[in-house]
């Protein structure tokens, strides 16, 4: 009960949050301008320095096999809701606009808080390793699906995962 309560607590935060950018804009006090300059702020800026934060513990062995093990069951959890994600797509008429904004979620605004409170702040380590790898399916994947690019190009697939903001 408690997780479902912390959950609806991060939507209503985020609908607040969205809420507010829209009044601000209204009000005349920020243009959409603005936004470009504020994304661009916390997607060079902040993102990495909370994700910095989470990384600043004493590495021993322990903590090394645990990011392999978030690493392994991220990466098979990602495939498996690909997996599922697509096939309900198929079987809803889904276009690829609406099956990439089921498949990737904001999980940085509603998995670190709930990891945060169930599991406490040491494990926000091991859940940027998810966030991590979605990011990096996200840029290349999503990217894929959506510009309608074929097949597996390396030549086009490591520059923009060196480039991720």
């Amino acid at each position: 009960m408690e997780l479902s309560i912390l959950l609806m607590e991060q939507i209503a935060k985020l609908f607040l949050m969205i809420f507010m950018g829209y009044a601000v804009v209204k009000l005349g006090l920020l243009t959409d301008e603005d936004s470009k300059v504020l994304s661009t702020l916390v997607l060079y800026l902040i993102v990495p320095s909370v994700i910095l934060n989470a990384f600043q513990v004493d590495y021993t062995q322990e903590k090394v096999n645990g990011l392999k093990l978030a690493g392994i069951a991220s990466l098979l959890l990602l495939i498996i809701l690909l997996l599922i994600v697509n096939l309900i797509g198929k079987l809803l008429n889904l276009n690829e606009v609406e099956i990439m904004s089921i498949y990737y979620s904001n999980s940085g605004n509603l998995i670190v808080p709930i990891v945060t409170f169930m599991l406490g702040e040491k494990w926000v380590f091991y859940a940027c390793v998810f966030m991590g790898l979605q990011t990096i399916f996200f840029w290349t994947h999503c990217k894929n699906v959506l510009s309608h690019e074929k097949g597996f190009n390396p030549k086009k697939f490591f520059p923009t995962l060196i480039l991720l903001p």
